[in-house]
């Protein structure tokens, strides 16, 4: 945070399970770990270790670019105890006397079920980040590392992109702004369609920075825009 200021940096709190598992933690034996103890659930079942990370995070916000987003949400109530153990982290470092500031608190929308409450979600959070793996991995029902049908798992399907658009809609509703990460953020093909969806900013692997940030200066957005409702009528279409 100090090398950066005053450029903002995310944090992402512990994204653990499913396909990333690590020593000193001790994980069920699950039949499809995808679905199951990962991200924010195994943090709240384990607020000793999820509570020393927010206690970090709070120390660390006193440069005053620190912001936070919570992985693999789908339930509202998850962005609420996160909230009360901030609250009861803020409390102990004041008791111990240790310097602290408070952080913006977003979410990963990876989830349709986080999609679905997004306008709620919005109310709660000050930002979003798509996390387009993930989302179109639970969108289509398709594992993206299965060996024969990761290619189908495609994060310009109509279905995916409506849940985009439906997520942005729902943050900016509320005066929110929407990130996208993973993988689509970085496609060439998708940038113009994530512009035209009005999405606020993408996160791109070091590598693809240059490739994106020239396809983004660019974009004409009349045009981003009429590609983005052509790619949802798809949807309509085939609906």
């Amino acid at each position: 945070a100090r090398a950066f200021a005053p450029y903002p940096v995310i944090v992402r709190t512990l994204d653990i399970g499913g396909d990333k598992p690590v020593a000193g933690i001790e994980f069920p034996d699950e039949e499809n770990p995808f679905l199951g103890w990962r991200g924010i659930r195994m943090c709240l079942d384990r607020p000793d270790i999820f509570k020393r990370q927010l206690r970090a995070l709070l120390r660390a916000a006193v440069h005053g670019n620190v912001k936070v987003m919570l992985p693999m949400v789908s339930d509202i109530e998850e962005v609420r105890r996160t909230k009360t153990l901030i609250d009861e982290c803020a409390a102990e470092l004041d008791l111990d006397g240790v310097p602290y500031a408070r952080f913006a608190l977003g979410i990963m929308v990876e989830t349709p079920a986080a999609v679905l409450i997004a306008p709620a979600l919005a109310k709660e959070v000050a930002f979003f980040s798509i996390g387009t793996n993930d989302l179109t991995q639970y969108t289509l029902a398709i594992d993206r590392g299965h060996p024969s049908l990761s290619a189908q798992a495609d994060g310009l399907h109509p279905a995916v992109l409506s849940l985009i658009d439906m997520t942005v809609r729902a943050a900016h509703a509320h005066g929110k702004w929407v990130g996208v990460c993973g993988e689509l953020a970085a496609d060439p093909q998708a940038v113009a369609v994530l512009l035209g969806l009005d999405v606020d900013e993408l996160s791109v692997s070091a590598r693809s920075i240059a490739e994106v940030k020239a396809l983004v200066r660019q974009a004409d957005h009349q045009t981003a825009r009429a590609l983005a409702r052509e790619s949802l009528q798809q949807d309509s279409a085939a609906a």
